[in-house]
């Protein structure tokens, strides 16, 4: 009888059988991801790789406008939390977090030269004004770029509907500041197009759209439609509601989101609430991934829209306050790196004039709107008191003591638009650049003695006003010494140029400012 060759040697048997394993195996390309629907969506979802899904949506539950209904985004989460928490396409642990970016607080401040002392309520709105809000700044950056415990892996940017109605260059300059904080982490910023609850009290739907699009393009970051979507819904689909959005508009920015993250619809999680809102969701993302949104430059008209003055002479008028002439010069150290000229006053309407805004001290050193005198006018919120103004200037770009009081920067653009000022009116925003100045130059103060601005913010709104009015920048080569006097000042001028730039256009500077 025949015998097995490995009848003596059992070790060879095994031997040979594991080689014929391994080799069987070797013909075999391995599973590709997507047949392992979980670990596509993991991989989609989990940016940073930690096995969590986290969700960070920043919004304000309290518009600046007290008349105007916010958006509130923590219904957002909630849904979006529901949606992502019952979908089987991954399996990663869910956390959909909410910043509310409304806050207050009491601040001393000093008034006029005196530097009498008032304490009053300070509040943010805007997403610039959370972002340089001095308490708990420094771990709300940590917050935002994820040098925490909590590694976000999305962050899904929101805003007050008014200040976009109105201020859409502010809302520009905000998101700006909070997608850099973000892509410092890890983490995806996302920009959450909202639509307004009532379109004769902000803007209309088109207004969001055009305003979205530019910011986020501006920003380089991505578009959520999630207004597009609701403009899409049929009207039995839009439900009414106190609070905005209304249920079905907070699912519809949840399904949003989900489908923008994920490219699928939300009706694929079993969390059902209603498919035909999810489908139309999908079928708005498809359709606008390649439109164009906008053309040209912005027209709508706001504190910060260009001036567009050609001129090579540009005349100007203002009442002569020390404020002023520090601004001036400011403007002179700019206006002298360029080829055009400064001249004071002029055959009428000559170019503009500029003064105090503050309705509540010295009124007649405000600016001057006359069309018959002057093609613009800028205003600006009076200076704090040295006594407390690097700090209390810091809480004062949105709001302090009620919505009506004009000592802060959005107080002053927003009292243009109440009064119907525009199109004459310009917001200068004094505190804005000096948040700026401070975060480039932590040593910086925004005086130059206990009442008087210092000589590199009066070069930083010197610089603003005069890409304000031209559209131009004159910036120059950056010195090479970042301790030196020079480079203080040249940062000072990029601040302006920079600021009004994003106010006016909804981008970083033009690259071939000089």
């Amino acid at each position: 009888m025949n015998k097995s060759p490995f009848s003596h040697n059992p070790l060879k048997f095994v031997y040979f059988i594991a080689i014929f394993f391994l080799i069987s195996c070797s013909d075999k390309s391995p599973i590709p991801p997507d047949d392992n629907p979980s670990l596509s969506s993991n991989s989609m979802l989990d940016i940073n790789n930690d096995g969590e899904l986290n969700i960070l949506i920043i919004g304000s539950n309290k518009s600046i406008n007290s008349n105007i209904a916010p958006f509130l985004s923590d219904k957002v989460a909630n849904e979006l939390n529901k949606i992502l928490a019952q979908d089987n396409s991954h399996n990663l642990e869910v956390s959909v977090a909410f910043e509310n970016i409304y806050k207050s607080k009491v601040i001393a401040y000093g008034l006029g030269q005196s530097g009498n002392t008032y304490n009053e309520n300070h509040y943010t709105h805007s997403l610039l004004q959370y972002y340089y809000w001095p308490e708990n700044q420094e771990q709300r950056f940590k917050y935002l770029s994820n040098n925490n415990t909590r590694k976000w892996d999305y962050v899904i940017i929101s805003a007050d509907p008014y200040i976009i109605a109105k201020l859409p260059g502010y809302y520009a300059l905000g998101v700006n500041k909070i997608v850099k904080k973000v892509t410092e982490g890890s983490a995806k910023p996302l920009l959450l197009m909202q639509w307004p609850k009532d379109e004769g009290l902000t803007a209309s739907i088109n207004h969001f759209l055009e305003y979205t699009y530019r910011t986020a393009d501006g920003s380089a970051i991505e578009t959520i439609p999630a207004g597009l979507s609701w403009k899409k819904l049929p009207s039995s689909k839009k439900d009414k509601a106190t609070e905005h959005p209304t249920p079905n508009g907070a699912y519809l920015a949840a399904a949003a989101i989900y489908t923008h993250i994920l490219d699928k619809n939300a009706s694929t999680s079993n969390y059902e609430y209603d498919n035909s809102i999810a489908d139309i969701v999908l079928k708005t993302k498809n359709e606008e991934k390649n439109k164009e949104h906008y053309s040209g430059n912005p027209t709508f008209i706001s504190p910060f829209m260009n001036c567009d003055i050609n001129d090579n002479i540009l005349n100007y008028n203002h009442t002569g306050t020390s404020s002023e002439n520090g601004i001036l010069n400011g403007l002179k150290w700019v206006i002298n790196k360029s080829s055009r000229s400064l001249e004071k006053n002029g055959t009428p309407p000559i170019n503009f004039n500029y003064g105090r805004a503050n309705t509540n001290f010295e009124p007649n050193k405000r600016y001057d709107i006359d069309p018959t005198k002057f093609d613009f006018s800028f205003g600006f919120p009076m200076q704090d008191n040295g006594n407390h103004g690097n700090t209390s200037m810091l809480y004062g770009l949105d709001k302090r003591y009620n919505e009506t009081n004009n000592s802060t920067d959005l107080g002053t653009a927003l009292y243009m638009v109440r009064k119907s000022e525009l199109p004459s009116a310009r917001a200068i925003p004094i505190r804005t650049l000096y948040a700026q100045l401070k975060e480039a130059i932590p040593s910086q103060s925004a005086y130059s003695d206990n009442w008087h601005m210092h000589g590199n913010l009066d070069k930083a709104t010197g610089a603003y006003m005069y890409t304000m009015l031209t559209g131009d920048c004159v910036l120059g080569s950056e010195p090479t010494d970042k301790n030196s006097n020079e480079w203080k000042q040249w940062m000072s001028q990029k601040i302006g140029h920079e600021t009004a730039y994003r106010l006016m256009f909804f981008k970083g500077i033009k690259s071939n400012c000089k």
